[in-house]
């Protein structure tokens, strides 16, 4: 007896789609990657106050530019200036000022901006002043300049004027004792004049002991009273020629000069070896200065100032709200563009574009990068260049869909024929990114830097978000047309 033939049911190909199906094995690892990643960037960004650093134009500060006076930085036949970056750089980093921008400009001059900083003469101060820091023999101690009288201390004129007589012959006889010390280290390079910085007492001053370029340390401290200070350690070699030092001159004075003025000069009572203490008339501030100057070295060139102003926030605050403004009106059309132009595609276009601007924020806070105007422009850039991907894949999947290829089929040739032009694109962008990071300086390295973060998680969004959240919309939506 003859078998019935039954009619065959159409075989399905192996990679269509499967409406109602579980997730395959390679896309829960994909998903999973994505929501750590996810998880990760929305725990470094939220909350988002006080975690971007925002450079002096946002935040507002203070801009320096400092030139050296040497002949030979001027005709390039040394390093001074670059040694002199090095230091302003230790100096600015030990205050704990953030993200600074110290940079040479042109043969001679260096250009410091210091965000946050309100006081542009304290700056000036920690980074102006060249601290050569010396402890020196005192040969012979002068007069101390009497105090000027003032009118409100006498109760009458003719006592005051009597007093002016009088004060005016101590001042007399002063400079004469003064011209007098000139005088006798005229002749002698080893001695010269100082002046204590308090009471203005001058001192004929000899053999250099000890330098700071001994020093291993100098931190801020306080006296036996209570009072600023600055403690100080010097290396083997500083400690052995202090000790020597101290030693040979106990019952003496010695005098540490800081600039060419004496900031003190006290008796030394018994030898002293690797540690001391630096007393004056210092505030809080001061001491802190000093300190993170000594700490730091010695500007190796004098410097004078060529400009020194303030920056207001003001600006900023106003740049941060447009950027922001420009860049919520930016990131709505494009996301608009893509949901009317490629419907159901466009929605997994605009949360990998969602998910690719977490992502930029989260590294840029991550890696502590200062945000600047122009780096607000290039995260708005990336928006734009975001979907730009999206579209590449998207068009080639329709090329291939209309081939007579699968949905499924033309997803997997669309992404993997795209990705050659998507590579190409973003390797240029960063390519050029990379050359302004080198050649540019300020502003302008902010702007290469969130380039550089925005292609990079732009390509993460392209590549590996929408292709995730395109293979759960192809297995659950059997009626997905391109």
């Amino acid at each position: 007896m003859p078998t019935q033939n039954k009619p065959l049911s159409p075989q399905r190909r192996p990679d269509a789609p499967r409406p109602g199906t579980t997730l395959l094995k390679k896309d829960k690892i994909r998903l999973a990657v994505i929501a750590v990643i996810l998880l990760g960037a929305m725990f470094a960004v939220f909350p988002i106050e006080d975690r971007v650093k925002l450079g002096l134009d946002l935040k507002g500060g203070v801009h320096i530019v400092l030139q050296a006076k040497t002949e030979g930085v001027v005709s390039g036949e040394d390093d001074s200036v670059d040694r002199l970056v090095a230091v302003l750089r230790n100096r600015v980093d030990q205050y704990g000022i953030t993200e600074p921008q110290i940079q040479r400009e042109g043969i001679n001059r260096v250009a410091v901006d210091l965000p946050g900083v309100s006081d542009p003469a304290a700056a000036l101060e920690l980074i102006g002043r060249t601290a050569i820091l010396q402890f020196r023999q005192v040969v012979q101690g002068g007069p101390t300049p009497p105090p000027e009288v003032n009118r409100e201390n006498y109760s009458s004129d003719e006592a005051f004027d009597k007093a002016r007589v009088n004060w005016e012959e101590l001042m007399k006889e002063y400079d004469e004792n003064l011209a007098a010390f000139e005088e006798t280290v005229k002749d002698d390079p080893n001695l010269t004049v100082g002046r204590d910085e308090d009471d203005g007492r001058a001192y004929i001053l000899g053999e250099v002991y000890v330098s700071g370029g001994e020093l291993s340390d100098a931190r801020y401290t306080d006296d036996e009273y209570g009072k600023p200070a600055v403690a100080f350690s010097f290396n083997k070699v500083g400690a052995e020629a202090f000790e020597r030092a101290t030693a040979d001159n106990i019952g003496k004075q010695i005098a540490i000069v800081l600039d060419g003025v004496i900031i003190s000069a006290p008796f030394v009572q018994t030898r002293i070896s690797a540690d001391g203490r630096i007393t004056g008339n210092f505030t809080y501030d001061e001491a802190v200065r000093l300190a993170i100057m000594l700490k730091a070295g010695a500007l190796p060139v004098e410097v004078e100032v060529v400009e020194n102003r303030a920056v207001g926030p003001s600006l900023g605050e106003d740049s941060i709200h447009s950027g922001v403004r420009s860049g919520i009106i930016g990131g709505a059309l494009v996301a608009a563009f893509m949901l009317i132009y490629y419907g159901m595609l466009g929605i997994a276009a605009d949360m990998a574009l969602a998910v690719a601007m977490l992502v930029l924020m989260a590294v840029v806070i991550f890696l502590g990068t200062t945000l600047t105007l122009p780096g607000i422009g290039g995260i708005i850039l990336t928006i734009g260049m975001a979907v730009d991907g999206n579209v590449l894949i998207y068009e080639r999947m329709k090329e291939e869909y209309r081939s007579g290829k699968t949905i499924m089929a033309a997803l997997n040739s669309g992404f993997r024929k795209a990705l050659v032009v998507i590579l190409d694109s973003n390797v240029t962008t960063l390519i050029a990114a990379g050359v302004l990071f080198y050649f540019g300086s300020g502003p302008i390295r902010g702007f290469a830097v969130t380039l550089s973060i925005g292609v990079l998680s732009a390509m993460f969004g392209n590549i590996v978000v929408t292709r995730a959240l395109l293979q759960i919309l192809l297995r659950f939506n059997k009626n997905l047309a391109l």
